[in-house]
């Protein structure tokens, strides 16, 4: 019974990411008038991002093919596949649906605890771009929502925070360090983890 659920949402979370995204939307303006402007924004970061993930796998989607066909070199209709419903579901699940929300709302009690966010979107963004370059097709799946939404974001969060006092330098802090290393763990992943699995799948 369990195991069933869990298949069933690993085919189905993308489509409960609009769902959610119209919940959390609806739970979080009405705090707008009751906390500080930058802890309102902390809020905002996920249902950004689930913006984000709207555009990769659903309106229009296709990232997971981008991924496989134009960056590994791999036949999206192979039975098996680098990039799969598996990979894409775990670490979206820990990367985003876990890790951002506790972050963004310890930003709430504590700022220093999601001073990272901003700068994880604005490299987030960057990555989307250089996989443009490198597999050809700059607007891929993802990169309308990155630097239409998440970079002017990153920048207003950036100038709260030095505002707030929270940075001093918005260029060179320890914050950005962060964000730019959670940002790099996803190719890492990718090297040590993702093409080991998918090797040792094929043979």
């Amino acid at each position: 019974m369990i195991n069933n659920y869990l298949e069933w949402i690993k085919d189905n979370w993308q489509k409960s990411a609009v769902l959610i995204l119209i919940y959390v939307l609806a739970t979080i303006i009405p705090l707008y008038s009751r906390i500080n402007l930058i802890e309102f924004m902390f809020l905002l970061a996920f249902p950004l991002y689930l913006v984000h993930e709207i555009e990769e796998y659903i309106l229009p989607g296709g990232f997971v093919r981008f991924f496989n066909e134009n960056l590994l070199k791999v036949d999206s209709h192979e039975k098996i596949l680098p990039i799969d419903r598996e990979v894409v579901f775990w670490i979206n699940m820990i990367y985003i649906w876990l890790v951002i929300p506790i972050f963004s709302g310890l930003g709430v009690i504590n700022i220093s605890f999601a001073a990272w966010i901003p700068y994880f979107f604005l490299f987030q963004a960057l990555s989307h771009l250089v996989m443009g370059i490198k597999g050809k097709m700059i607007i891929n799946p993802g990169i309308r929502s990155s630097f239409i939404l998440h970079t002017p974001y990153a920048i207003i969060m950036i100038y709260l925070l030095k505002n707030n006092g929270v940075i001093s330098n918005p260029y060179l802090n320890m914050y950005m360090v962060i964000g730019f290393l959670f940002n790099g763990l996803l190719p890492l992943m990718a090297k040590f983890i993702i093409l080991p699995r998918y090797n040792k799948l094929l043979k």
